[in-house]
């Protein structure tokens, strides 16, 4: 068996159909990876637990010091089309989370799904608790509360944090103060910035 390994550059500058087969082949070594834990043919709904509000707030709380497992987790938040149904199951394309994350390893978004999981049953207390089903389209599931309740997370923290805050803008009183310079045609910022006393290279 021979195997390759392509940095995110060169998957970048192939050309759109070997993108494609990339992310189909990826998708499907995820479906097959997941068959050792799911009946990768069928989803059955009693067999995938709902993550309440509360619990996916919970579920943040232990996972979000790794930046990658948060990347996954509000993956499951995102809208995609035809995705609601009559079936309380939610379907998420592999491949687009893949895309979405920037993953080009196929195990790691399976290990993000495993400690994601892992942090959902730890809550519950409850070992056997699954959020996650396969098939072999290259989907995962989830029961459509988890997906609700991810999304209400998601909003709640775009919505309490501003993104003057993000910036590290205090209480917005420098934006207040600052009047950029006016600049005439050739002439260095440099010379218009106080207390600049520049620098050589």
């Amino acid at each position: 068996m021979t195997s390759f390994t392509f940095s995110i550059e060169q998957i970048r500058s192939a050309p759109l159909e070997v993108r494609g087969w990339i992310e189909r082949e990826i998708a499907a070594t995820v479906t097959a990876l997941s068959k050792a834990d799911h009946d990768a043919s069928q989803v059955h709904e009693a067999a995938l637990a709902a993550c309440a509000p509360d619990e996916a707030t919970q579920v943040f709380e232990l996972i979000k010091g790794n930046f990658l497992l948060s990347q996954v987790f509000f993956e499951l938040a995102r809208e995609a089309p035809n995705s609601r149904g009559t079936s309380p199951l939610y379907p998420i394309s592999i491949a687009d989370i893949l895309r979405h994350t920037r993953l080009g390893d196929g195990d790691r978004l399976v290990d993000c799904f495993t400690a994601i999981n892992q942090a959902f049953q730890s809550i519950l207390k409850d070992h056997e608790a699954t959020l996650f089903g396969f098939d072999q389209y290259g989907h995962v599931f989830i029961h459509q509360t988890t997906h609700d309740s991810v999304r209400q997370l998601w909003q709640q923290l775009v919505a309490t944090r501003p993104l003057t805050q993000e910036l590290g803008a205090g209480d917005g009183q420098a934006e207040a103060d600052f009047t950029p310079p006016h600049l005439g045609p050739g002439e260095d910022i440099a010379h218009h910035t106080p207390g600049f006393s520049g620098m050589n290279f």
